[in-house]
């Protein structure tokens, strides 16, 4: 069962242009392996139910050895309303599994930790992480020149396309209009 995932995280058009036509598992290995630096087989568990908002993207990643950890990405800083929610649904799955929970949160580069609290009590333990490099424009460029020239993506180009939404930049502004510019030429590309 190794390999089920459930959210969308890489479109159609995405996997098309890169290297072997990854899947949403390829994505979160990627996103453990790179940014948590965890190498252990997992699977996504799209079976469980989740104490958490419609548009929250966390799920469940079941470890070999039966580790349990709730993953998601956060697109701003990390609040204490943040934290207490990713603190909530760790400790239903602490009740669900009856087992230490952690959790690996993966925010943007010039976000902050603002959270100085959560309340509760339980075995859980929340990783935040984000790549703090300053290269997204170059990356964005490489790629995007690979796409306009016909050349094949190799494995490190996938994985910093799929890494791209979470790598640092010098100006965020530059970073953000460039970042637009090359999905659009992605999704041309790839559809």
């Amino acid at each position: 069962m190794f390999g089920i995932y459930s959210n969308q995280r890489l479109s159609k058009e995405e996997s098309k242009i890169l290297k072997e036509n990854p899947d949403d598992y390829n994505w979160y290995c990627i996103y453990v392996q790179t940014i948590f630096r965890d190498r252990r087989f997992f699977q996504v568990r799209e079976d469980i139910e989740l104490p958490q908002s419609e548009d929250d993207d966390g799920v469940v990643l079941m470890f070999q050895g039966g580790d349990v950890v709730y993953f998601k990405t956060m697109d701003g800083d990390v609040t204490n309303e943040e934290v207490q929610s990713v603190y909530d649904v760790c400790s239903y799955l602490e009740g669900l599994f009856n087992r230490p929970i952690k959790a690996y949160v993966v925010f943007p580069p010039d976000g902050e930790i603002k959270a100085d609290k959560i309340e509760g009590d339980g075995e859980v333990t929340i990783v935040f992480s984000t790549l703090r490099n300053d290269d997204g424009e170059e990356i964005i460029e490489r790629l995007e020149s690979k796409l306009k020239n016909h050349e094949e993506f190799t494995i490190p180009d996938s994985i910093d396309h799929m890494l791209l939404p979470y790598t640092g930049f010098k100006d965020r502004k530059v970073f953000d209009e460039k970042f637009k510019n090359y999905m659009n030429l992605v999704m041309e590309y790839g559809g």
